[in-house]
């Protein structure tokens, strides 16, 4: 049992440091006021226009493109002094008119295989980009975020020289059903929260800021000297912002570069936890060659969220109770009360308001089941590809279904899966799997399976793909239902029939 108490009594120890350290940006804190108005007397005096460049990654799944380039293409800040490019991915099903200018801002259609990734594709840009020296600074930005029409003027108003800026986030909700707004309600609660009482504390210590791949600005000679960017996905973004603080480069936060995302776009995801503790066994042998900033940086990494504070102190009380003998209960009620009064601090320097509070509350409730989700999906799809799953299994149905290779019909298994509203098809026959993007309608996921079938010989012989059948609108957007001409009977757009004729052959 000895190796069971020293292990709690490091979890205890664990606590207060993180109470301690969290008590430190409460007591900044109060310097916001200050902060804020050192930063309009600065701002206005913003003479200088910098050529900025607005690079944008999007795929036929980003349907908010078009809104965002009209507000990109209205903005205050001089059209003379910004270029708008979007890095497109074209997919092989995408049947839309491949476009090279759209309100106002340039598309590059990327269409080779090798370039799809997110990485890839963007970097392909940013090194052209260098090369021709037109911008002195480069906007990363979302295709599902929105902005203001003082968007760039603001990132003008920010930018300093050699520096990186991470922008500030809102939510928002253009669906007015209960769950949506109550959503929209607890995040928009929690970004107030933790904007007051740690992001905009980290500028006022000077502390880096963890790049946000959807919104962000860096100065052209950062990108030169860096050479890349790293916004594939929350494991980019961290090992980017840390080798940007390895190099003696600040990625500071910045509250008035704001980007709008609606609550269904909102990501909950965050760095995994093994890239974390392996990307701190790299940086820590550097702690003794580093500024006390990039020390800190370092550290951050081992910070909780509060879902971990909350459920390790509730394992502690536990255990208090249960095992007194190994647990000291003084200990556990004494950090109790150290969170409980930090917790009453920052609502103090957070100024949020009394229903913000209440929906704050929920919050951890909110990402418990956020969480839940990612991580059964995760699990899901990792099953799917591994063949162990269950059929049953809620997020996802399997059917068998027909492919004709050409020479005779064979039977394959067809996963249809539904992820964080998004539907995925994966086609499963022996030692084959051939798995689709993810679209919004099922019926969009099974013309991708069918082309990627079809480029390999292979018919697959489903209502959706017959001659003699016709859709039968629900009113909703994942339109499953359809009708057969033949035996007029009511379908689904994956079943299939004798009476079956691909669409492409002639009648």
């Amino acid at each position: 049992m000895i190796v069971f108490d020293i292990l709690f009594i490091l979890l205890i120890i664990y606590l207060f440091t993180y109470c301690i350290y969290q008590l430190f940006f409460f007591i900044k804190a109060g310097d916001i006021e200050k902060y804020f108005e050192m930063q309009e007397k600065t701002r206005n005096i913003v003479i200088e226009k910098r050529k900025l460049c607005v690079i944008i990654w999007a795929t036929i799944k980003n349907k908010n493109l078009d809104k965002l380039l009209s507000v990109l293409n209205m903005q205050s800040y001089s059209k003379e002094n910004y270029e708008v490019h979007v890095v497109y991915q074209k997919d092989e099903n995408d049947t839309n008119i491949s476009r090279d200018f759209a309100y106002g801002a340039q598309i590059h259609n990327i269409q080779n295989p090798d370039y799809f990734s997110k990485d890839k594709a963007v970097n392909l840009l940013v090194q052209k980009m260098i090369e021709e020296s037109k911008f002195d600074a480069y906007v990363f930005l979302g295709a599902n975020r929105m902005v203001g029409e003082k968007y760039l003027e603001n990132i003008n108003k920010s930018l300093e020289d050699s520096c990186v800026l991470v922008g500030s986030k809102i939510c928002t909700n253009e669906n007015s059903q209960l769950p949506k707004r109550i959503k929209t309600s607890i995040i928009s609660a929690y970004l107030k929260y933790i904007n007051r009482t740690n992001s905009i504390v980290r500028s006022l210590f000077k502390l880096p800021f963890f790049v946000d791949g959807e919104n962000f600005v860096i100065t052209s000679d950062i990108l030169e000297r860096m050479g890349y960017v790293a916004i594939e996905d929350r494991d980019s973004e961290l090992e980017f912002s840390l080798d940007l603080a390895s190099n003696d480069v600040k990625s500071i936060y910045s509250p008035y570069i704001i980007t709008a995302v609606d609550v269904k776009n909102f990501d909950f995801s965050g760095p995994n936890w093994k890239n974390k503790f392996t990307l701190f066994s790299h940086y820590f042998p550097l702690l003794a060659f580093k500024n006390i900033a990039f020390k800190e940086f370092i550290l951050f990494l081992l910070k909780p969220n509060s879902l971990i504070v909350l459920f390790s102190y509730i394992l502690l009380l536990f255990l208090s109770i249960y095992i007194p003998n190994h647990v000291a209960q003084k200990a556990v009620v004494g950090l109790g009360v150290f969170l409980f009064f930090n917790l009453l601090v920052s609502i103090k320097v957070s100024k949020i308001q009394f229903q913000d509070m209440f929906w704050l509350a929920l919050y951890p409730l909110c990402l418990t089941w956020q969480k839940l989700k990612i991580l059964i999906n995760s699990l899901t799809m990792r099953s799917i590809l591994n063949s162990e799953y269950e059929e049953e299994n809620i997020n996802s149905a399997t059917i068998n279904a027909v492919v004709d290779n050409g020479k005779k019909d064979f039977i394959c298994k067809l996963d249809l899966v539904s992820e964080d509203g998004m539907r995925k098809v994966v086609f499963r026959e022996g030692n084959r799997f051939i798995v689709t993007d993810s679209y919004l309608r099922m019926f969009d996921a099974l013309t991708d399976m069918t082309y990627k079938l079809k480029s390999k010989g292979m018919t697959l012989k489903i209502c959706q793909n017959c001659t003699h059948f016709s859709t039968c609108p629900d009113g909703t957007l994942d339109c499953l239902n359809g009708k057969c001409k033949i035996s007029q009977n009511e379908i689904l757009i994956w079943n299939g029939c004798q009476y079956f004729h691909a669409l492409n052959e002639d009648n």
